[in-house]
């Protein structure tokens, strides 16, 4: 990469195989690739460790880290008072000891000698390649639909792309942080930026994922704002308008189908509150609000189906989840892992703000591209959806590692407005 060509082999190898695991982390059917780059990613950290731990631990020495600690604490809190331990250990290893805590420990020991610049540039290369490949695989997956008759917009679509929404909204901000680098506005960069963004609007329509849309929309109206591009802002507002009217006034047809209307148009909250997801999700809590349950979306279900004919005003009579993540935390440890999930949440916030507002041109766009990612793939989304907390290691773990790259290099990092 020619962004890259002046480095040093051991620099090249550090931001290669970070860049490369997000790449790969949202696209499915690989996981025996994604697993040997995170042993290369595990190998590189261990060694690193090894040979200078006294400097790798100050990277953990602030309260992002000291959060993830407190998070993990409240689940190890968890699982001691679950009323299935076993469910809740099990549950525990992919998402948190095999997503969380992993990214969020391995990335920045890896990146711990690299300049803060360089960081930056990977973390949008990466991005800005992950959202490409994601992208034209949906296309591709439309076109090879299409040709058996399936068309976007109906059930039978939705139930192959609505996972796909979660990488959107992971990768989403990485658009609107390059349009912001741009120094000239030419016909070719509007060009670019009106295909990338048609397409990438269709394809998360396409998900038929309200959630994800509200998520979408928050992030993208924050973007804008701290960039300051109001131009763009006024665009996508009239674009967003435009759009609304033709989706939900045109005939029903095979390409506007009538759930797509119907998505766009309900007001109601799809069953979460009034004794839906969420509203039964907190009677359940209230009966133990201190203490909580356990940890683990199984034990949540068995717990649900089993006091489930003890609230007969329950819409679901089998649990889909509290389709609220913070929800999730409080029924599992109690008032204690709601201070956790909240406390953990707050800081990635705040040490977002802090590298935005510190920080200019490219490292400001990239810790916008952190912060929005997590905002919009697990608070927002989360809000609404039983969201993942697996990937949001990887944002901890490059907020850390940017962070401790300006704080060994603060001589190339200048303030000031973005460039």
């Amino acid at each position: 990469m020619m962004l890259f060509k002046d480095y040093s082999k051991k620099s090249l190898w550090n931001l290669s195989i970070i860049g490369l695991y997000i790449i790969l982390i949202y696209l499915p059917d690989i996981t025996r690739y994604k697993n040997i780059v995170m042993g290369l990613i595990g190998a590189t950290a261990l060694w690193y460790l090894v040979r200078d731990f006294k400097t790798i631990c100050k990277i953990f020495k602030n309260n992002l880290a000291f959060s993830l600690l407190f998070l993990l604490l409240t689940i190890g809190y968890s699982i001691l008072i679950s009323v299935d331990p076993s469910i809740s250990i099990k549950e525990i290893n992919k998402p948190i000891l095999n997503g969380l805590l992993l990214f969020a420990v391995t990335f920045p020991i890896v990146l711990y000698k690299e300049k803060p610049t360089d960081i930056a540039k990977m973390v949008m290369v990466a991005f800005a390649i992950g959202l490409l490949v994601i992208m034209a695989k949906e296309l591709v997956q439309y076109y090879l639909e299409y040709q058996k008759g399936i068309w976007p917009f109906t059930i039978k679509s939705q139930l192959i792309h609505r996972e796909i929404s979660y990488a959107l909204l992971f990768f989403f901000p990485i658009i609107l942080a390059l349009w912001a680098l741009k120094k000239r506005n030419s016909i070719i960069n509007w060009l670019l930026l009106a295909i990338i963004s048609l397409s990438f609007v269709f394809i998360m329509l396409g998900t038929l994922a309200r959630g994800a849309w509200v998520a979408l929309v928050i992030s993208t109206l924050l973007i804008l704002v701290i960039n300051r591009q109001w131009l763009l802002m006024i665009i996508s507002a009239l674009a967003c308008t435009l759009l609304f009217i033709g989706s939900t006034n045109l005939p029903i047809t095979p390409a506007i189908g009538k759930l797509l209307q119907y998505k766009l148009t309900q007001t109601n909250s799809g069953l979460r509150f009034d004794n839906g997801t969420q509203g039964s999700a907190l009677d359940l809590i209230f009966e133990q609000p201190i203490k909580g349950y356990g940890y683990g979306n199984q034990l949540y279900h068995n717990v649900y189906n089993e006091r489930v004919k003890d609230h007969k005003s329950w819409i679901f009579k089998k649990s889909i989840g509290p389709h609220n993540v913070f929800l999730a935390f409080w029924f599992a440890g109690g008032i204690l892992g709601l201070l956790g999930i909240l406390y953990f949440c707050s800081s990635i916030i705040a040490q977002g703000i802090q590298l935005i507002r510190k920080n200019s041109g490219i490292i400001r766009q990239a810790a916008l591209v952190l912060l929005m990612s997590f905002l919009g793939v697990y608070v927002l989304r989360g809000l609404f959806e039983n969201a993942y907390i697996n990937q949001v290691g990887i944002l901890v773990g490059l907020m850390l590692a940017l962070r401790h790259a300006l704080l060994n290099n603060q001589s190339v990092t200048p303030s000031g407005k973005p460039q």
